[in-house]
């Protein structure tokens, strides 16, 4: 890594902890030391990740801020806040809900805006890219895609989560840790909805990383992992301390397995058909 791009990458952390130090101040949240470190941690692996990411999509300004207001947004915090309202009793309303997802929704944008504004930018626009991304799609073909990737989002999830749950499963079945075991009938349309977007937020990166399988996976893998497991789990540490880990190792093995399959299913190889 060059001395210009360190110098990207520490300004990204630097940018990218502030603005949610700021948001967390406003709210009344407060941070342990442990959580401090692993907070900044993980938005340096954040900044790293995306110093990478943008090398490869050469977006232009207004394009990378897109991509990443819409990632930073969705990955980042509102597919785990629909979770954390149907798995726990963190939100007392629907209006704490709503106005949780506000606050996001503005200051992942202030985020997305600081990041773009201080990573290399390129030449590319995200509205070319996804212009030629749809024109080299048939209709069918693309709906499909989408749907099946929408759809594969739940036995990846289920399959590792079942994996981890004889370690997690006592904390949820305790009424003091705020947690609930939801019946299959919530789960399963659920996961479906997070599935369905994390497709929509994906594949304007899909569109912008081109026919290269490989890097589509790493690049999913990385979003999904770091924006929205690392950080949320390590960063805020929300859940109780002892289940943690294995909800890192299985959301790390998710992102993975899931990671690989929208780059199967969403990468343009030469017709999307």
């Amino acid at each position: 890594m060059s001395a210009l791009k360190q110098r990207r990458v520490a300004a990204t952390t630097i940018g990218l902890v502030a603005v949610d130090l700021v948001r967390k101040t406003l709210s009344g949240e407060s941070l342990s030391t442990s959580q401090l470190f692993f907070f900044v941690l993980g938005y340096l692996f954040l900044s790293i990740y995306l110093a990478w990411i943008q090398g490869e999509m050469r977006l232009c300004f207004a394009g990378l801020a897109s991509v990443l207001w819409l990632n930073f947004f969705v990955v980042g915090s509102f597919s785990n806040m629909i979770e954390g309202y149907f798995f726990t009793s963190v939100f007392e309303s629907d209006t704490v809900f709503i106005m949780g997802a506000l606050a996001m929704l503005f200051f992942s944008g202030i985020q997305a805006g600081l990041a773009s504004i201080i990573l290399e930018k390129g030449g590319n626009g995200l509205m070319g890219n996804l212009v030629e991304y749809f024109a080299d799609a048939k209709t069918s073909g693309l709906i499909k895609r989408i749907t099946v990737g929408t759809l594969t989002y739940f036995p990846v999830y289920f399959f590792f989560g079942m994996l981890v749950s004889p370690f997690v499963m006592p904390y949820y079945s305790d009424p003091s840790f705020g947690l609930i075991v939801p019946p299959f009938t919530l789960i399963i349309p659920v996961e479906i909805l997070r599935g369905f977007l994390y497709v929509a937020t994906l594949l304007p990166m899909a569109a912008s990383l081109g026919a290269d399988r490989r890097t589509s996976a790493a690049a999913f893998t990385g979003m999904l992992f770091i924006a929205g497991a690392f950080i949320p789990l390590l960063g805020d540490q929300g859940l109780p301390p002892q289940i943690i880990p294995y909800h890192l190792a299985e959301i790390f093995a998710d992102s993975i397995v899931y990671g690989y399959i929208l780059a199967r299913v969403l990468t343009k190889k030469k017709r999307l058909d």
